[in-house]
């Protein structure tokens, strides 16, 4: 598995067609991973049953709204996975405020006692 950037989105694409469509979970970890799940029960097949199990697990690119990713299944068995990226990622403005010697960090009204 393999992240595709195409302009300000980000692509993945698994082939998930052993698993039928009703056995495919996509989720994300609070560690910023992307993990999909797929498998199904036994099977009756010509020499006897089979169960198939996939776990694909890829770390989500920095830039990537987490909030954005959709996932689809195309008729072929091709799980599409997109996102987009985090508009204004390297921006972010942080206020200077003037220094006074009498007034400790802990009191600015931005700050709260024991860190930000």
């Amino acid at each position: 598995m393999r992240w595709l950037k195409e302009g300000s989105v980000f692509k993945l694409e698994v082939n998930v067609a052993p698993f039928g469509s009703t056995g495919i979970k996509v989720f994300v970890t609070k560690g910023g991973d992307l993990i999909v799940h797929a498998g199904h029960d036994e099977l009756k097949e010509d020499d006897g049953n089979i169960s198939r199990r996939f776990e694909g697990r890829i770390v989500i690119p920095m830039g990537v709204d987490v909030d954005s990713i959709e996932s689809s299944l195309s008729p072929d068995g091709t799980l599409s996975i997109v996102a987009k990226e985090i508009a204004n990622k390297y921006e972010r403005i942080i206020p200077v405020f003037p220094a006074d010697p009498h007034r400790h960090l802990s009191d600015h009204p931005h700050v709260s006692p024991g860190g930000p």
